[in-house]
C-alpha cells in the first residue's frame, strides 16, 4: 500500500510546494493591502462568511486545493528551465554542470549507437552515431512508458530520482526571486540565500542526471528497445536492389 501511495505523494508536493512558495512572495508585496475580518467589505467579507459556514477544516482543505492549482500552473519541466538557462548562456560557461545527461552516459549512449552501423558496407562517421543518440534522447519520454509496461521496478526506481530532480529544480528555480522580495523588506544580507538556491537546482540537475543514466542503462543494457536505434539497425538487412537487373519474360498467353 505504502508503495503505491509514495509515487502519488512524489508528484502532488512540488506543485503544492510552489502554490506556497508563490502565495508566500504575494503575501510578502501585497499582503497589507488584505483587509482583515473586522476590516473586510463586500466580496472579501463574503469570503470570510464563507469560511465561517463551511468551518476550518474545508477552509484548509479549499486553501489547499488553490495552493495545488497555483503550483501545477507555474511549475516548469526541466526542458523549459534549460531553455531558460540556454538564453542566459549559462551552458556556455558551464555545460557539464547545465546538462541532464552526464558525460558517462552520453558517451555510453553514443558508443551503443554507433553498433547500430556496424553490419553496414560504408563505415559510419562520428556524427552519424551522435545523431541517432540525440533521437534516443527525444524518446526517452516513450522508453519510460515501456518501462511501466515492462519493467516497474526499474521504471520506480527511475521515478523516484526524477520527481527528486523536478522537486529541487522547481523549488531552487523559484525561490530565487524570494531573497530579493525578503531582502527588500528586512536585510540584504539575505541576497546570500541566492546561492543556496543555485545550490538546490544544482542538487536537482544531478538527480535529472541520475534519473536518465537509468533510462541510459535501460536501453544499452537491452532492457528497453529504442525504435529509433531498431529503425537504423534494420536498414542493414533490406535487399539492396541498386545492382539487380530485372529480365522480362515474354507473355505466352
Amino acid at each position: 500500500m505504502l508503495t503505491s501511495l509514495l509515487p502519488g505523494f512524489r508528484h502532488l508536493r512540488t506543485p503544492f510546494a510552489l502554490g506556497v512558495l508563490c502565495a508566500f512572495q504575494i503575501w510578502i508585496l501585497a499582503g497589507e493591502y488584505v483587509p482583515s475580518r473586522s476590516e473586510a467589505q463586500g466580496f472579501i467579507e463574503r469570503i470570510y462568511d464563507l469560511g465561517d459556514i463551511a468551518g476550518r477544516a474545508a477552509a484548509t482543505a479549499a486553501i489547499s486545493f488553490l495552493l495545488y492549482l497555483v503550483g501545477d500552473i507555474v511549475r516548469l519541466s526541466s526542458t523549459q528551465m534549460m531553455n531558460i538557462l540556454a538564453r542566459l548562456r549559462l551552458p556556455e560557461i558551464a555545460p557539464h554542470r547545465c546538462s541532464t545527461l552526464s558525460a558517462r552516459s552520453a558517451y555510453e549512449l553514443r558508443e551503443f549507437a554507433s553498433t547500430a552501423f556496424t553490419k553496414r558496407g560504408d563505415a559510419s562517421s562520428a556524427s552519424d552515431a551522435s545523431d541517432l543518440a540525440d533521437k534516443m534522447m527525444m524518446e526517452f519520454t516513450e522508453i519510460r512508458m515501456r518501462l511501466i509496461a515492462e519493467h516497474l521496478d526499474v521504471y520506480m526506481e527511475h521515478d523516484r530520482y526524477d520527481a527528486e530532480a523536478d522537486f529541487r529544480m522547481n523549488i531552487g528555480f523559484y525561490l530565487v526571486p524570494l531573497w530579493p522580495i525578503i531582502a527588500w523588506y528586512w536585510t540584504p544580507w539575505l541576497l546570500l540565500g541566492i546561492f543556496a538556491s543555485i545550490v538546490l537546482f544544482g542538487n536537482g540537475l544531478r538527480a535529472r542526471r541520475d534519473a536518465n543514466e537509468i533510462l541510459v542503462q535501460a536501453i544499452v543494457s537491452g532492457i528497453v528497445t529504442s525504435r529509433f536505434y531498431r529503425e537504423e539497425a534494420d536498414r542493414d538487412f533490406l535487399p539492396s536492389t541498386g545492382n539487380v537487373s530485372i529480365t522480362r519474360r515474354p507473355s505466352t498467353r
